[in-house]
């Protein structure tokens, strides 16, 4: 830890995970609830209401997915919690307009294939530390996020 640095690099790894493991057993499935569905309307919003290829980090229990891919949206959803993705995962097996796909990984190492219109965070960033944030920011504009795509 540098003790000049009032924001000291944490390793997300020590306590994120099982952080989210714990949260997901406390708060398990809510349902669709209004924050999931405005997350579906600032999609549209920012980027136009055409079906976009869209992934989500961090997805959690799945429901703004689940809306995204209602819209007509491709979603590649990922989350690591493994009490959260069963929730994800049966979302992605009920049909969609669009298409939902649910992962089970961690975001800093999974490998996806193809570029997205859209790459969504939602309330994430400032997890981890700032070698983390500054890390996903780099996998998200170099390897996942098409050119003129948004991030979110």
């Amino acid at each position: 830890m540098n003790p000049t640095n009032s924001n000291q690099d944490i390793g997300a790894s020590d306590w994120v995970k099982p952080y989210y493991t714990r949260a997901g057993e406390y708060w398990g499935p809510t349902g669709v609830e209004q924050v999931h569905l405005d997350r579906q309307s600032t999609l549209t919003r920012l980027c136009g209401p055409d079906p976009k290829r869209v992934l989500e980090l961090g997805a959690g229990e799945g429901e703004a997915a689940a809306v995204m891919a209602d819209a007509g949206h491709d979603v590649v959803a990922v989350e690591f919690s493994p009490t959260r993705t069963p929730n994800l995962k049966r979302l992605a097996k009920e049909p969609h307009k669009g298409q939902l796909t649910a992962l089970e990984a961690d975001f800093y190492e999974v490998a996806i294939s193809g570029e997205f219109d859209i790459v969504c965070y939602w309330d994430g960033f400032g997890v981890g530390s700032d070698a983390d944030q500054r890390r996903l920011l780099k996998r998200i504009s170099t390897e996942w996020l098409k050119p003129g795509g948004l991030a979110l």
